[in-house]
């Protein structure tokens, strides 16, 4: 953008401007042209991006959840304790006097202090900050070790998702319809926070856990699940409240009366391990099924088990997994053309796979010849394809096509003579309906295939209604809206309507760019109008031209 913008700066000197405010229109035409070009978004996008619009919608908000600092502190404060308890084999046989340094009972220093701050498991992250002149240190856990008396019942997922905090010194005064409290005195920011609980906050904003991912129901250590779900779930103020030391983590999980809104959440935690396990069952099977069918030479028990679940190779028909796999459209249309070419490749004499099958293509039989090079082979090329366009364009104006247009007539069908017709608007008039009544029949049946909303079925009618008759002038029309709106359903309907009419030919899908043009399965403008964008020394004329015929 500021490459775009020093560039062209030149464009905003007002002295030169024969409008007021031509200048900066230019500036910011250029400046989205840029994004565009560099970004592959397209410019409304960019646009809305210039104008600090949101690129996307939610129904609800996130609230950063670093939820391993707490487990951490919890099972920190748990080991420090079981460490003091159970010394190690170093520090067996020293004597209370061998553990205090001389003069440490007159200097008032604690001997019973069971969180040592030295002790590695109990060390924790904090964070320095400056405040009207004084210096603070603030860890993550400190909000909701030390929340207000009054807040003792709430839950760690509540706090995160419920709290809000206010600065007492605010210019603008926090909402009236909640209470607000200080923190205990213990924490960092008694004297300067305030803080408040919303319940309607459970329906808008949710947790986002960030760090690893939280631990297994099902598998891997269950001590370390139960301590998870409990430090999120049952109300604590140190790591000493989740439990008793006569007890597991497993024993007290078991014993505590969780929600049924909790229970969910946890439901909702496993699922996506749920999904790893269905993807990798579901690939076993897969791999089961290929060895199965495939089948193994005999004698090669001795090799290992792993590859007997594999085919032999990729390309017997027995390693179809359409018994397992249900192929959608796409795969469907991409069978069905791969069909068509290997008919045509055969038919052309271009496949050595014996005599010609199936009625006779009307294809051009090219002579193969291994000494042709590439630019020989382009030429060959070019000429099929301009032989093919010509041909294409002359079975439009001719009325020869299979069974798609009545006999000649003024406004559908036929070939255009030269005359002069009153050509009405009516086909983009919802009650318009064309002169044969079976392509009225195809547009309902696409529009309830494809499930069209109102706005989508007015966009494909015009389209579809205009291909039906003969129009002097041809149809431009934009079809714009937000991501997500249903822009491509509504081509792809399209292509639907223009197959039925077998007229694909009518219809052509080009994009800016590469990845415009694979989301909408068409091709970009350089590579379907043959545009070469190399520069070669008296070779851009013959490109302009061979792009006009």
């Amino acid at each position: 953008m500021y490459e775009s913008y020093s560039k062209n700066e030149s464009i905003l000197d007002k002295s030169k401007e024969t409008k007021p405010g031509n200048g900066a229109r230019q500036m910011i035409m250029k400046v989205v042209n840029s994004l565009s070009s560099k970004m592959e978004i397209g410019a409304p996008m960019a646009a809305l991006y210039l104008l600090k619009n949101p690129d996307h919608y939610t129904s609800h908000q996130f609230v950063p959840f670093y939820w391993k600092n707490y487990v951490s502190y919890v099972q920190g404060q748990w080991k420090a304790m079981m460490d003091l308890a159970e010394p190690a084999e170093d520090d067996e046989g020293m004597g209370p006097e061998d553990d205090a340094e001389p003069g440490d009972e007159e200097q008032g220093v604690p001997h019973d202090d069971i969180f040592p701050p030295d002790h590695s498991g109990t060390q924790e992250t904090v964070r320095i900050s400056r405040s009207n002149g004084r210096y603070m240190a603030k860890s993550n856990t400190d909000d909701y070790r030390y929340r207000p008396a009054q807040m003792e019942h709430i839950s760690l997922y509540e706090w995160v998702q419920c709290s809000m905090k206010h600065p007492l010194r605010a210019s603008h005064n926090p909402r009236q319809d909640l209470r607000w409290v200080r923190f205990l005195e213990d924490h960092p920011q008694f004297e300067s926070q305030a803080v408040a609980l919303d319940p309607d906050r459970r329906t808008r904003f949710v947790p986002h856990f960030i760090g690893p991912s939280l631990p297994r129901r099902d598998a891997g250590d269950k001590e370390e699940y139960c301590c998870a779900m409990l430090t999120l779930f049952k109300p604590w103020r140190t790591g000493i409240d989740l439990k008793s030391a006569d007890f597991t983590w497993e024993e007290t999980f078991n014993q505590f009366n969780f929600t049924a809104r909790q229970k969910e959440l946890m439901d909702n935690f496993n699922m996506r391990y749920e999904c790893y396990d269905a993807r990798d069952d579901f690939g076993t099977l897969i791999k089961a099924a290929g060895g199965a069918i495939g089948g193994g030479n005999e004698g090669d028990e001795d090799e290992d088990d792993e590859e007997d679940v594999y085919a032999d190779n990729g390309e017997n028909d027995e390693d179809d997994d359409s018994a397992f796999i249900e192929r959608g459209r796409q795969m469907e249309n991409l069978q069905r053309g791969n069909i068509a070419m290997n008919a045509a490749l055969n038919q052309a004499g271009w496949k050595n796979e014996g005599k010609p099958t199936g009625q006779p293509l009307s294809l051009p039989c090219i002579a193969i010849d291994s000494a042709l090079r590439a630019a020989a082979w382009n030429n060959i090329i070019k000429v099929e394809k301009l032989r093919a366009w010509r041909r294409k364009i002359g079975l439009m104006g001719s009325g020869k096509e299979d069974e798609v247009s009545d006999p000649a007539t003024p406004f559908e069908g036929g070939k255009v003579k030269n005359d002069a017709y009153v050509v009405p608007g009516s086909y983009i008039s919802k009650d318009f309906k064309p002169r044969q009544e079976k392509w009225s029949d195809v547009m309902t049946r696409v529009i309830k295939e494809f499930k069209l909303n109102e706005g989508q079925e007015k966009a494909f009618r015009i389209v579809a209604n205009h291909s039906c008759c003969i129009v002097s002038e041809q149809l431009l029309m934009h079809l714009g809206g937000m991501g997500g709106t249903g822009k491509s359903t509504v081509i792809r309907a399209l292509c639907k309507f223009f197959e039925e009419r077998k007229e694909s030919y009518r219809f052509v899908l080009l994009g800016p760019t590469g990845t415009s043009a694979a989301l909408i399965g068409g091709s970009t403008y350089h590579s379907f109008l043959g545009i070469n964008t190399t520069k070669t020394a008296g070779g851009s004329t013959a490109i302009v031209e061979e792009v006009r015929e």
